[in-house]
């Protein structure tokens, strides 16, 4: 059976920025996306793809042995939630693993765990919000994850031959 998720970013935020923010929203944010400097890295941008189980996710960003940590600045923080059912930690996992493993060749990633694709098939849609205006980001920086990363990944077993196939669409386009 396949599963389907409608995913609500917001963002890009800078890290001082996220925690008023999200305290005077209604919704629990479990998945972010960070883009940044490395430490000792002068040019290059290098992103984190995480999930939070906290009542406010810019808590989890706290902790001392956070990946955000690895970041000598941080360029961007998008925060996101699924929008289209109640998600279950396995829904959150699953979501997180997909985006992980689709990002690892796009990006310099450093996430070290999640890096192959779900075992069943699985639909994403991401919706880009800009969190100061409440509506759709029409366009990002070539560097923002949010560009980066696909509006539509579907990944799904082919009835035929038996095997996964990935499926994306960069980016989505409003027509009249």
């Amino acid at each position: 059976m396949e599963k389907v998720f409608i995913l609500r970013w917001y963002g890009p935020f800078l890290f001082e920025q996220l925690r008023t923010w999200e305290i005077s929203q209604k919704n629990t944010f479990n998945l972010y996306l960070i883009g940044g400097k490395k430490k000792y890295s002068k040019k290059k941008i290098h992103y984190y793809i995480g999930k939070a189980e906290r009542y406010l996710l810019s808590d989890r960003l706290k902790d001392k042995n956070h990946h955000i940590n690895d970041f000598s600045s941080i360029n961007e923080i998008w925060v996101g939630t699924i929008i289209n059912k109640k998600a279950t930690h396995k829904d959150v996992l699953l979501v997180e693993k997909m985006l992980t493993s689709y990002f690892v060749a796009e990006g310099e990633l450093l996430n070290v765990i999640n890096k192959k694709l779900p075992e069943e098939s699985l639909y994403l849609i991401n919706e880009w919000i800009h969190y100061k205006r409440n509506s759709e980001c029409l366009r990002l920086p070539k560097i923002s994850i949010g560009n980066m990363m696909p509006d539509v990944i579907i990944y799904k077993k082919d009835n035929y031959s038996d095997e996964y196939k990935l499926f994306v669409s960069n980016k989505l386009k409003i027509t009249d």
